[in-house]
């Protein structure tokens, strides 16, 4: 990025770098960028989301589809790479490059709540499981 070193006080992130860019870069890219006490946030998918995607029925499944542990750089086929680590590997990454977790939030959409995202994931599914995760990660002081 074309900022100096300790130029922020916040980073937020919506479905952005932090999902589509490897999670080795970008952490410690935002661990440089912002102020001692800055903030992180983010939102992404949940690993669940990607090891319930059933390839051949093209749609979400109650049952585990792939490993957790092979988890990583993901090509969805449609021109989109989603990069996807384990919750540990999270932990790891920001401790490693100076954050503490204030909080991880499991989205849960409400009994009657819609979406224009309907191939994301079915609000049936999105209801028993988590399909989205907001990060709140402070850098040490």
């Amino acid at each position: 990025m074309p900022f100096r070193d300790a130029s922020f006080d916040i980073v937020f992130c919506d479905h952005g770098a932090m999902s589509f860019c490897p999670p080795e870069a970008t952490v410690p890219e935002v661990a440089r960028l912002l102020r001692r006490g800055g903030l992180l946030a983010f939102s992404q998918t949940t690993p669940l989301l990607y090891l319930t995607w059933d390839d051949r029925r093209q749609r979400q499944d109650t049952r585990l589809q792939r490993s957790y542990f092979d988890l990583g750089r993901l090509d969805l086929g449609d021109g989109t790479v989603d990069f996807q680590i384990s919750h540990a590997e999270w932990f790891r990454l920001f401790r490693e490059h100076g954050f503490v977790v204030e909080n991880l939030i499991e989205l849960r959409p409400g009994e009657d709540a819609t979406t224009t995202y309907d191939d994301f994931a079915p609000h049936d599914w999105a209801r028993r499981w988590p399909a989205e995760q907001i990060w709140k990660a402070r850098k040490r002081t």
